[in-house]
């Protein structure tokens, strides 16, 4: 892993950080989305406020993890300068750039329903931003809450999703993380890609932020190949069974009209992303669901 910048000079009040200690943080994982939807930890970003009216947004970057994401999967985080490589970034009485462009400002008409929307009385951007599964419209980020208490859990099925960033998990020997070597390659993907260090009975370090730089290419190579592969042979089925004339097409896509025209006054309101709106009513492309919304005209 190149090297990170932890002693570098503010260049200005905007990122120079607070001194003392703040009355209120609130904590969250950056994630980048997958095509095929596995969420891949990127950095950690807190809110902190402080005396007089002062906040600041802290964001740490996962380097180890960062390093070795392919452009595909990864371009930066908006408004944040990556080739500094600093070990933290501030940004002081500011709305960063990343929080600004996702977020619903405070002038906002609908403001209010935007809030209650997610459940919340009272304006607080990146609470809201913390419980939307929205996304900006130009790139693949979210914003998942992190627990500030690292946890040490014994292996189990089902364990690893629910670990973050800093956490570990004991296992009596790698092999009984999984019973297939699809399953196998799932989990370890989870593990890596969320920086979920692996440690033995023993004590014995299996996985770290050692290790985890050098793993992350291979494994990201592995997801995308799969990808390619089962596109790949999905089509060749396709065809074959167009040859064979046993392949009529996809059936249409049956939606609830009354959730459709719900979710769609939603999406042109900027409650929810397409994404939402597509996962609400299960609609696996955005070509389908912009050609059923057309249709309700």
């Amino acid at each position: 892993m190149r090297a990170v910048v932890r002693d570098w000079q503010p260049r200005n009040r905007i990122t120079t950080p607070l001194a003392g200690t703040p009355s209120y943080v609130n904590s969250g994982i950056i994630k980048a989305v997958m095509k095929n939807g596995e969420k891949i930890s990127v950095a950690q970003i807190d809110y902190q406020e402080f005396d007089e009216e002062n906040f600041q947004y802290v964001i740490s970057p996962y380097w180890e993890i960062v390093d070795g994401l392919p452009a595909s999967v990864f371009q930066g985080i908006p408004g944040i300068d990556m080739d500094l490589r600093l070990e933290t970034y501030y940004r002081v009485n500011y709305i960063p750039t990343f929080i600004a462009e996702r977020t619903p400002s405070e002038n906002r008409e609908d403001l209010w329903e935007i809030l209650e929307s997610v459940g919340l009385d009272y304006y607080d951007r990146f609470e809201w931003l913390i419980r939307t599964p929205m996304r900006a419209a130009n790139d693949n980020l979210i914003v998942e809450r992190r627990r500030t208490k690292q946890v040490v859990e014994k292996y189990t099925t089902g364990i690893l999703s629910t670990l973050q960033y800093g956490d570990k998990v004991i296992v009596d020997s790698m092999e009984t993380i999984a019973d297939t070597t699809a399953g196998f390659v799932d989990e370890i993907f989870t593990v890596i890609t969320n920086g979920v260090d692996i440690m033995s009975e023993s004590g014995q370090m299996l996985v770290d932020i050692t290790t985890r730089s050098s793993m992350i290419p291979i494994i990201i190579a592995q997801k995308i190949i799969a990808q390619r592969e089962y596109a790949k042979n999905r089509r060749s089925g396709i065809e074959q069974a167009k040859k064979q004339g046993k392949y009529t097409g996809r059936k249409p896509i049956e939606v609830d009209e009354k959730v459709l025209r719900q979710v769609n006054q939603e999406l042109k309101a900027g409650l929810i992303s397409v994404e939402e709106a597509m996962k609400r009513t299960k609609i696996g492309s955005k070509s389908t669901f912009y050609r059923k919304v057309r249709a309700l005209d």
